[in-house]
């Protein structure tokens, strides 16, 4: 599967599992300290973050295939996702996942997108252990990003992560 989209990020690129965002944020109130209030979301493994100071503007990929081709990109982070049977997985930008999260408190199904929403069903259940790939192009302001889903049997014991990876 290799999904492709464009997304203006504000700053801040979010892959989001539905379920676990839902179910994380019903019921408390969202913390809009950044990174403070996405950091316990990227450790239970709900969230991937990437911070794109270098472009707001992205161009990427999701693949749940092997990489062939590496050439001009740098690994930026490693982090794990959970992603629950029956799940979706968003990429959201920074001000869409604020939003879901302080006035929809984590449903996703009750924002309406600004934009065309990207999402990504009929993924395999369980721990994904999720590689970002990036790179600048030449002559473009815009960041190109591969995110690389590897299925795994069990969550990675990766540190706790204390700030979110910058591009």
């Amino acid at each position: 599967m290799v999904i492709s989209f464009e997304k203006e990020t504000e700053g801040v690129l979010l892959v989001c599992s539905k379920k676990g965002l839902k179910k994380y944020v019903a019921g408390t109130e969202f913390n809009h300290q950044f990174p403070e209030g996405i950091l316990p979301l990227v450790n239970n493994g709900s969230v991937i973050a990437l911070t794109t100071e270098s472009s707001d503007e992205v161009k990427g990929e999701v693949i749940d295939i092997a990489m062939n081709d590496y050439k001009g990109y740098k690994l930026i982070g490693e982090q794990n996702l959970y992603i629950d049977a029956d799940d979706e997985v968003y990429v959201l930008s920074h001000s869409e996942f604020t939003e879901i999260c302080s006035n929809h408190q984590g449903d996703i199904d009750a924002f309406s997108f600004w934009n065309e929403k990207i999402v990504l069903n009929d993924l395999r259940p369980g721990w994904a252990i999720v590689f970002t790939h990036c790179k600048l192009r030449k002559n473009s302001i815009c960041l190109s990003i591969i995110i690389q889903l590897v299925y795994t049997n069990n969550r990675f014991p990766y540190e706790e992560i204390t700030a979110i990876p910058t591009v």
